[in-house]
């Protein structure tokens, strides 16, 4: 297990800031040599710009995350397209919708998330979705663009949505969550749906797996991920991971 690709890590963020080398050097004795990061806001395009352009294993996504879109302007949908016209990436996002209280009015983040499937759909992009509390209204919109492709990041659904989803051409990817053993319908999911549709992430620096509970979570910790798939599929773990990088591999073409 020497290429496991962490699907969804923010590198960027500003806590790594004090040690990002040491965290990828981490990472890559784990296993983990790819890392795709993803954009949240248009203040930080640049910096992941610069990152992956000093590491051909880092990838960029570029995006508007949905926790901010009390903060986006129309301008920043204006800016993300002239930057995708003109900065290599991956994937368009993260974007998508979280309707969880507290969080900016749904049909603002309706219109950012709606906003950013349109672009993806004409460059021809998949894209890194998050989803809480909203994975109809993703469904929906998702059918709104047939051949979209691309990943819902640290999946939350139902085994039924998984199903849906996966029907549209989208990837279902786990992250710490599944370490934990309360999280038992994520769990059964995870058990559950074939192994051509997973990717695996960690979402660092959050939702840290049950052995780095309320600590720093880093890429290097994947491997716990992969393991804990493995036991809950009762499938070799040198099989998960070569199929996760596959599927990886064939969404981001990397």
């Amino acid at each position: 297990m020497n290429d496991i690709i962490d699907s969804h890590c923010h590198l960027d963020f500003e806590d790594f800031s004090s040690d990002r080398n040491a965290v990828i050097e981490r990472a890559r004795s784990k296993g983990i040599k790819q890392i795709v990061i993803p954009g949240v806001k248009c203040d930080n395009w640049h910096f992941i710009r610069e990152i992956c352009d000093n590491d051909p294993q880092l990838h960029a996504c570029y995006g508007l995350h949905p926790y901010l879109a009390g903060e986006h302007t129309d301008d920043d949908i204006t800016q993300l397209k002239h930057w995708l016209d003109n900065n290599d990436c991956v994937a368009v996002g993260e974007c998508g919708l979280d309707y969880r209280k507290n969080q900016a009015d749904k049909n603002l983040q309706l219109k950012f998330f709606n906003a950013q499937l349109d672009i993806a759909h004409t460059i021809d992009k998949p894209v890194v979705i998050h989803s809480v509390g909203a994975t109809e209204d993703v469904i929906n919109s998702i059918r709104h663009y047939p051949g979209m492709r691309g990943m819902i990041h640290s999946y939350s659904g139902s085994y039924e949505q998984a199903k849906k989803l996966i029907d549209l051409g989208f990837y279902i990817s786990f992250g710490g969550a599944i370490t934990y053993d309360n999280a038992r319908k994520l769990r059964a999911t995870a058990s559950d749906i074939p192994l051509g549709s997973i990717l695996l992430e960690t979402d660092a620096p959050d939702q840290p797996d049950a052995d780095h509970f309320n600590q720093r979570n880093e890429p290097a910790y994947l491997t716990n991920v992969l393991k804990c798939l493995s036991e809950l599929r009762d499938e070799p773990i040198e099989e998960i991971a070569a199929q996760t990088t596959r599927n990886a591999q064939e969404l981001f073409g990397i």
